[in-house]
């Protein structure tokens, strides 16, 4: 039985699996543990992950909340999942327990993410939830 938890502590176990799933998500980014200690600590922010039935981290999404002038928003990102483990659902578990949260806190949210257009599954996923893809243009810059 697979069972999701926000991640409020992490031992070095823990980290490495942590790891394990951001070098799935992308090749260029690095786990790094002082940033996962940030979550944890931020009550704005929940780093969820699901276990599987030895307890190791399969999956992890993080929720980031926010208020700007135009109200109360929410980031679902890096919605990742072992590869051994996809394709039965987590991700959709996943997202439905951040929404779920989300839903609990009574507060009204924005709630957006952002995919690759070439995670074709995940993008399926998304739509299949209710989510609507936007026509804009997504900028970055590192500082």
């Amino acid at each position: 039985m697979m069972k999701i938890s926000r991640l409020t502590t992490c031992s070095d176990s823990e980290f490495s699996q942590i790891e394990k799933l951001i070098n799935v998500l992308s090749t260029s980014c690095k786990a790094n543990r002082k940033v996962v200690a940030e979550i944890m600590e931020n009550k704005d922010t929940y780093l969820f992950v699901i276990r599987d039935d030895a307890n190791n981290i399969v999956g992890m999404t993080t929720v980031c909340c926010f208020t700007i002038p135009t109200g109360r928003h929410a980031s679902i990102e890096d919605v990742v999942i072992l590869p051994e483990y996809q394709g039965i659902g987590l991700g959709r578990k996943l997202v439905q327990h951040a929404l779920e949260t989300l839903k609990a806190t009574r507060l009204q949210y924005k709630v957006g993410l952002t995919s690759k257009p070439a995670r074709i599954a995940a993008n399926a996923l998304y739509r299949s939830m209710g989510f609507v893809q936007k026509e804009t243009n997504v900028y970055t810059l590192e500082i």
